[in-house]
This record gives C-alpha cells, sequence and structure tokens, in this order.
C-alpha cells in the first residue's frame, strides 16, 4: 500500500525545527516495518485548529484523488485540533477508502477494534485545545492588570524595561507625540499631521 507522512509544527521557530527532522524520521522508520510504499510528505507550519492549511488542503486534495491508500500522522491532533475537522478528514478518507493511522497507536482505521476510538480522541483533543487557550487567555488578562505589555516592538516613544512594563523614553521622540495630538485637537487632517515634521 502507498503511504504518506502528514507533518505539522505550530511554528516556524527554530527549536520546532528538531520536530521536524523527527517526525520525518519516525515516519520513514514506521512505513518500513509496515512494508508500505512511500508515496512522500506533506508538511504545515500552522496551528491545529486553522482549517485552511496549504499542506492539509493538498493533503485531502490527493486523498479525493485516491493518490494514496495510507494516511500517517505522529497523532490525531497534528492533522487536527477541533472534532468538525477530524471528522472532515475522516470522512474525506472513507468515501476514498484509504485508512489514517497515527504513530500513537491511538488511531488506526486498518484495525476494527480501533474504529469506535477516533471519535474519542478528536473529542479530546478538541477539549485539550480549549483548555489551553484558555490558560493563555487567562496569563494575558493577568499580566495586562499589572501593567505588563504583552507585544514585543513597543509604541512610539515607549520602551520595554526590563520587568516587561512601558516607560516613556528619555529622547525626542514624547515631543513629537505631543505635537501630534496637538495638531490633531486643532482639527488638523491625518495628512497634514503626517506632513507636518517634513516642513
Amino acid at each position: 500500500m502507498k503511504a504518506v507522512g502528514y507533518i505539522r509544527v505550530s511554528t516556524d521557530k527554530a527549536e520546532q525545527e528538531g520536530s521536524l527532522d523527527n517526525q520525518n524520521t519516525l515516519f520513514i522508520q514506521y512505513i518500513k516495518e509496515r512494508c508500505f510504499e512511500f508515496s512522500g510528505f506533506y508538511v504545515d507550519v500552522e496551528s491545529g485548529t486553522k482549517v485552511n492549511r496549504d499542506g492539509l488542503n493538498n493533503l485531502l486534495k490527493d486523498t479525493d484523488d485516491k493518490k494514496f491508500d495510507v494516511i500517517i500522522s505522529k497523532e490525531l491532533s497534528r492533522l487536527a485540533r477541533n472534532a468538525e475537522l477530524a471528522y472532515k478528514i475522516k470522512r474525506i478518507s472513507e468515501n476514498s477508502n484509504i485508512h489514517i493511522i497515527t504513530l500513537d497507536g491511538q488511531v488506526d482505521t486498518t484495525d476494527m477494534s480501533k474504529q469506535n476510538m477516533f471519535g474519542l480522541y478528536a473529542w479530546m483533543y478538541e477539549q485539550e485545545s480549549a483548555r489551553i487557550s484558555s490558560r493563555i487567555k487567562s496569563v494575558f488578562r493577568s499580566k495586562m492588570k499589572e501593567g505588563k505589555f504583552l507585544g514585543s516592538i513597543p509604541p512610539y516613544a515607549y520602551r520595554i524595561t526590563e520587568d516587561k512594563s512601558l516607560e516613556i523614553r528619555d529622547d525626542y521622540t514624547p515631543l513629537i507625540v505631543k505635537e501630534i495630538y496637538e495638531l490633531f485637537h486643532k482639527e488638523q487632517s491625518f495628512g497634514g499631521i503626517a506632513s507636518h515634521p517634513n516642513k
């Protein structure tokens, strides 16, 4: 049977490069062990909650065209972190008689004893994603209440202190901001304000 691998990491940061390589190696080893014919990889650097991913879209198109027999993913959450998308992938695969196997052993549509587990894991990963999102929002709200700056680039005329607070710069930039506000209160147009420092 022809098998393809789907690889996904959430970001393109340097620490994720190792994850791509590791997943690549795991797929090749597994495909050899199962005596499948390797037919390539589909790769995304996107969140699993996003439905519109180039690699996933190409995978689903080729699934619909029956270009292979098996889709292999490290775990179901690499394919989808919400139940609706997970079931969409499963439905398209079933319509084309293509199997889905995850390397963690939780999903394997070639194994009848695991057929009913797909829905459980799809639900679990969706709940996990919701919990992570809730925790992140809670941390952000807490830091904002403490007056911490959460971005990477401070507003013009400010700088970020060591404790992640904002502090007015001690250069000419605050004077420019004050001048902009004064011009705005005088009902100066945006174009006029933008060109004013150059006059």
